[in-house]
């Protein structure tokens, strides 16, 4: 059965991940993403340019849904702790949504993040501005919010990189949202 292009992108897309979350970007190669997907190099390249096109082109998939969704689930909440809450709840959502595309994200941030352009769309200055917002209508203590949203970024993305890493077995990211938005919570409120 001959496979057509439609057919062959998503398949490469899989295959990369895999390889990524398994090799790690570096020791990672377009022969090693093509034989997981089971095609040529050269089906690769008519579909990426390079290694490098393909994972940024789903590091900043991820990223923008990632973004979006917090943004707008926390639009729609009132007052901080509904707020915290459902930035929680859309973190864990992307996060179970595909736990491979995810995992993905989250162990190469730090390599691909300077490919996102989009300013004040992202995950952090989202929950900067909710919390500086917060802070205005006194609903939380004066503070830095800076420091307080990266800590509260923290308290998420620590507990899914140790998912990543295997240390929760198998569970669902969203199994936890209830203690992560808790923890959230008390790093906001303390002072």
């Amino acid at each position: 059965m001959t496979r057509t292009a439609p057919t062959l992108k998503p398949r490469i897309e899989r295959a990369a991940l895999e390889v990524f979350v398994r090799e790690g970007f570096d020791a990672s190669t377009t022969k090693l993403i093509a034989q997981q997907a089971q095609v040529s190099e050269g089906a690769l390249y008519r579909h990426y340019r390079s290694k490098d096109e393909l994972a940024v082109s789903l590091f900043m998939g991820v990223h923008r849904r990632l973004s979006t969704l917090i943004r707008e689930e926390a639009g729609k909440a009132a007052g901080i702790r509904d707020k915290v809450s459902a930035i929680v709840r859309a973190y864990c959502e992307v996060a179970d949504e595909d736990w491979l595309l995810f995992s993905f994200h989250l162990l190469h941030i730090h390599r691909f993040l300077p490919y996102y352009q989009e300013d004040g769309r992202d995950p952090v200055s989202t929950a900067e501005i909710v919390i500086k917002h917060a802070m205005r209508n006194r609903e939380l203590p004066p503070g830095d919010w800076r420091l307080l949203a990266a800590m509260a970024i923290g308290a998420i993305s620590q507990v899914a990189q140790n998912r990543a890493y295997g240390r929760f077995g198998e569970d669902k990211l969203s199994s936890h949202a209830p203690i992560m938005a808790a923890a959230v919570q008390a790093i906001l409120f303390a002072r």
